[in-house]
């Protein structure tokens, strides 16, 4: 086993933009590209600005690792990516994704491969017997992420199918760090584009 390619991660919306060109709707696609880069990279701080999140966003989630089910406004949802972050737990990796866009937002099937040290498992309640391990924690989630007609986010719903899950431990030499993950992403992030709402008719009928 080697390191896996983090770039995996934003490959689906990726290849989804090759194909759309309904403005909204990749509008929201560039920003669900540039929020994953964002979060894993431990930036989170980037996901909250005007253009890219609705002033009171809402997240609801039934995923293991966490608790609780529900977060509401700015102070709670951003709490979870400030302990992402400083618990060095921000690295994940998805693959295998199946990405669907409409004006509402879009919806993902896919699998998260997300990087842990023993001691940070066990510090959010799943026990591990080696504290100085090195694990992966594979789970399947589907997620629907409404969008404003701005292209801005206006939540997240995630939810584990816990059929899928597994917990590896793996070779210090295959875990992803979040240096190596900013290395390989942040050369990848781009502005989000300017979007105006009013003139998405235009465009949209000039490609009929």
């Amino acid at each position: 086993m080697t390191k896996k390619d983090i770039a995996i991660t934003i490959s689906a919306a990726d290849r989804l933009l090759e194909t759309t060109t309904d403005p909204l709707h990749r509008q929201i696609l560039e920003n669900y590209r540039r929020h994953a880069i964002l979060e894993i990279c431990g930036e989170w701080k980037d996901i909250f600005v005007p253009d890219m999140t609705v002033e009171y966003p809402i997240y609801y989630y039934n995923v293991t690792g966490f608790a609780g089910d529900k977060a509401e406004g700015p102070e709670e949802v951003q709490s979870i990516y400030r302990m992402l972050a400083e618990s060095g737990s921000s690295v994940q990796l998805v693959e295998d994704e199946r990405l669907m866009v409409s004006d509402w937002g879009f919806c993902s099937e896919a699998v998260f491969n997300s990087y842990y040290r023993g001691y940070t498992l066990n510090e959010v309640g799943v026990p591990v017997d080696d504290p100085e391990g090195y694990f992966i924690m594979r789970q399947k989630y589907v997620m629907l992420w409404p969008y404003d007609e701005r292209g801005r986010m206006i939540g997240e719903q995630v939810y584990e199918n816990r059929a899928f899950y597994e917990l590896t431990q793996i070779p210090e030499e295959d875990f992803l760090t979040l240096a190596d993950v900013r290395e390989r992403l942040l050369p990848m992030l781009r502005p989000l584009p300017h979007y105006d709402p009013t003139t998405r008719g235009a465009a949209v009928s000039a490609q009929v």
